[in-house]
């Protein structure tokens, strides 16, 4: 059984007594001398507390949190450690200024220092209690920054007493000890033990419950557990007003001893260390206040008026700022214009009731009841019409009149607002999918693009801000033998506008001649034709794609719409290089194949007139991962330390959350048989995902691509 009372315990009750005599030991009573103001205004004296300035000896009593990051003998090797993820500490500090630049105080700190290793050679745990009192001393560069500064670098030394109390994590709740095997796992019999294959797999359950010390896994008996550090830091202070301030910094603590973790240059076997003395790293963030002590008795200058009380009682109530003759307590317009007539109230006359002051009205006499313009006009009937019109006319006849056409349907705390509409042509639709003709027909048109809703494919052409716009298009696609109808788009929402287009035509006139895209050639890049529609994700770095579904059952993909057909050769080499093995040339010419020879490209090798009847995704591209977390926040410190365990965890930032992979795998059988002892080990969320090249997919997709001839 251990004492209660140690030494370190004695040294903090003698370090309080100490603090507290420093702390009565600056105090100091000072006289600053009164100035006496020079001015016409009469100066009352009255005693107050002097300001408090930065070299004042005023104690500071702060408290903070922080992280303790561990470097010692186990866990070594600290390149996939991270000094963020480790055990949480808080400390006490009670500090005052020696000089302008120079801060000494006592402090305490208590917290948990720990670390996990797990290798092929050997698996080490432990965590240990620490308890640390000292005093430090703090440099803020003050000969080098403005005395006005709000934000102060420093750098501090001092020397300190660690009390440490060390366990580790050898066995479960249940009592079985951890037997760690080559393949990772853990079990409660040893891999070389000859009834190994009764073996059934354990967890660690993190609980540190066998004392260090007691155990004597290397003979070292009853070693002492406190041992003299020397702190060495740096950080900002930032004065926050009011006599608090906030510190942020960081302290390595070299300390004396090698047995902080129980683990030494001595140590039997595999378990033996460097030979290098135990350190720790304590990241955090303070607040402290400045206790205020008075300096003696100061006299306050407080500036009076000399005017008696009545006198200003005078100024108050005959007072009129505007000069219009009316006092400021009865005065209901103040700041009226200089010679602005005003009636008793103090507001500018206005003779006829208009609500135009005179001074601003360009008709004094306008009828009782009439509406007027801002400079009091009379507004006549006609007026209103033409205005009515002239903004009727400024929407091209497209007036909304209910509220949900206008701006959808309402939403909670949302402003109204009226969404611009914009007009396309749509030459094509479909559900189950469209002929060869009409595909032809349709990647003829260069500007052709598809909206999806639900199982609904649009071809659309165009995007015109007016309805004459899209009408006249609408008529010379017509004219060039495609059939199209003009819609409406508001919102994201598709406008069905039949009556209002009607109306248009009968007040176009478009000349029934084809379209000057007749007879030039446009060259897409087709990505490929699948027989399963593909996920949006593996297209995402593709621009202009055109989606379409034939009668044949395969989905097509295409990008681009080029009249130069080298320029249509650098894009396909582009989605080749995004993992688009198959990516081919077609042309296409008055809603018909053509050639790429007629393109104006000179060809060798394979026909260029060929189809892909399968994916052409690049198989080497698509791997397997497995998904351990999404998180919109931060990751919990034991999740963290699990993912530091796991090792191999790669971060995968979204636009709403961050999602965390383990792995990469060639098939998805191996995929399943790691997600398989990730769940042993505790991450029961893991599940099997798809990648391509970055780009994650779901693993049945992944699937179905590598079953793609």
């Amino acid at each position: 059984m251990r004492s209660n009372i140690s030494p370190f315990n004695l040294y903090s009750r003698v370090a309080s007594g100490l603090l507290t005599g420093a702390l009565l030991g600056v105090v100091s009573v000072s006289t600053v001398r009164a100035q006496v103001d020079s001015t016409s205004l009469i100066s009352v004296q009255e005693p107050i507390a002097p300001p408090l300035e930065r070299s004042m000896l005023r104690p500071t009593l702060g408290l903070g949190t922080g992280m303790f990051a561990f470097y010692g003998d186990v866990g070594r090797n600290h390149s996939t450690y991270s000094p963020l993820v480790a055990r949480i500490g808080y400390d006490l500090r009670a500090t005052v200024p020696l000089t302008p630049w120079l801060e000494g105080g006592l402090y305490a700190l208590h917290g948990r220092l720990g670390m996990n290793e797990r290798s092929l050679e050997r698996n080490l745990n432990f965590e240990s209690r620490i308890t640390i009192g000292g005093f430090q001393l703090r440099y803020n560069f003050h000969q080098l920054l403005k005395r006005d500064r709000f934000v102060e670098p420093f750098i501090n030394l001092g020397f300190e007493s660690v009390e440490f109390l060390t366990k580790t994590d050898l066995m479960d709740a249940q009592g079985r000890r951890y037997n760690y095997w080559s393949d990772g796992s853990i079990r409660d019999i040893a891999e070389d033990s000859p009834n190994a294959e009764q073996a059934i797999i354990i967890q660690r359950d993190h609980v540190y419950e066998t004392d260090v010390r007691e155990l004597n896994a290397d003979g070292f008996g009853k070693y002492l557990e406190r041992t003299w550090a020397i702190p060495v830091g740096a950080g900002v202070r930032m004065d926050l007003g009011g006599g608090f301030d906030f510190r942020v910094g960081a302290t390595m603590h070299f300390t004396f001893t090698d047995m902080v973790d129980g683990v030494s240059d001595q140590s039997i076997g595999g378990r033996r260390g460097d030979g290098r003395n135990d350190r720790f790293l304590y990241s955090s963030f303070s607040v402290g206040y400045a206790i205020p002590i008075e300096r003696g008795q100061r006299k306050r200058k407080v500036k009076m008026t000399p005017l008696s009380t009545e006198e200003l009682d005078l100024i108050v109530l005959e007072g009129d700022s505007d000069g219009d003759g009316v006092p400021d307590l009865r005065d209901r317009c103040p700041n009226t214009p200089p010679g602005v007539a005003v009636d008793i109230n103090g507001c500018p006359l206005d003779s006829d009731n208009d609500g135009v002051p005179d001074h601003r009205d360009d008709e004094p006499d306008s009828p009782r009841g009439a509406i007027v313009d801002a400079r009091g006009v009379t507004i006549t009937d006609d007026d209103l019409l033409k205005a009515w019109l002239n903004w009727k006319d400024s929407g091209n006849v497209n007036t909304v009149f209910t509220r949900v056409e206008s701006i959808g349907p309402p939403i909670r705390n949302a402003k109204p607002t009226r969404p611009s509409r914009v007009y396309a042509v749509q030459v094509g639709t479909h559900v189950e999918g469209i002929s060869e003709e009409l595909m032809q027909r349709i990647l003829s048109i260069p500007d052709v693009r598809t909206i999806e809703r639900g199982d609904t494919t649009y071809y659309v052409v165009g995007n015109y801000d007016n309805l004459p716009d899209a009408i006249k298009r609408e008529l010379e696609l017509y004219a060039s033998g495609v059939q199209g109808t003009v819609i409406g788009q508001e919102g994201g929402r598709l406008i069905d506008i039949t009556e209002q287009a009607q109306a248009e035509r009968m007040k176009t006139i478009v000349p029934a001649t084809r379209t000057d895209e007749a007879g030039v050639v446009t060259v897409r890049v087709q990505l490929g034709a699948f027989r399963n529609r593909l996920s949006e994700n593996i297209f995402r770095e593709v621009p202009d794609l055109v989606t379409i579904k034939g009668d044949d059952g395969l989905t097509r993909y295409y990008t681009g719409a080029f009249t130069d057909v080298n320029k249509a050769a650098g894009h396909k080499v582009d989605m080749l290089m995004k993992g688009f093995d198959g990516a081919f040339l077609v042309a296409f010419r008055e809603g018909k194949r053509v050639s790429i020879r007629e393109a104006g490209a000179r060809l060798t090798g394979e026909d260029d007139m060929r189809y892909v009847p399968a994916g052409t995704i690049n198989k080497d591209l698509i791997k397997f991962r497995i998904q351990v977390g999404n998180f919109t926040g931060n990751v919990p410190i034991e999740t963290m330390d699990k993912y530091i365990e796991l090792g191999d965890v790669e971060a995968m930032p979204g636009s709403e959350a961050v999602r965390y992979f383990h792995g990469t795998f060639n098939s998805r059988t191996e995929a399943d048989r790691v997600r398989q002892q990730l769940l042993g080990k505790g991450f029961d969320d893991a599940f099997v995902v798809g990648a391509i090249d970055g780009r994650i997919i779901s693993a049945e997709e992944a699937d179905m691509l590598l079953r793609e001839p």
